[in-house]
């Protein structure tokens, strides 16, 4: 069973979004779930950009003004 982890990053403006959400998922358990929250878009594009490139699967991303909601799943 996969468990549910969730980080904030309102607040908070690039790179620490990014480094947040590496420090979060290489504490995380393969098949876990990770929502991560933030108001600034510029960020959310840029995580999405990490989770991409790094392997993980990203199974949701929404950009609303400037706030951003992604689901990601831990490879």
């Amino acid at each position: 069973m996969s468990n549910l982890h969730k980080l904030d990053c309102s607040g908070l403006v690039c790179p620490m979004p990014v480094a947040k959400t590496k420090r979060q998922l290489l504490e995380m358990k393969s098949g876990d779930i990770l929502e991560v929250t933030g108001d600034f878009a510029e960020a959310g594009e840029n995580i999405k950009r990490y989770i991409e490139n790094h392997g993980e699967k990203l199974l949701e991303f929404k950009v609303e003004s400037e706030n951003y909601y992604i689901k990601i799943e831990k490879a």
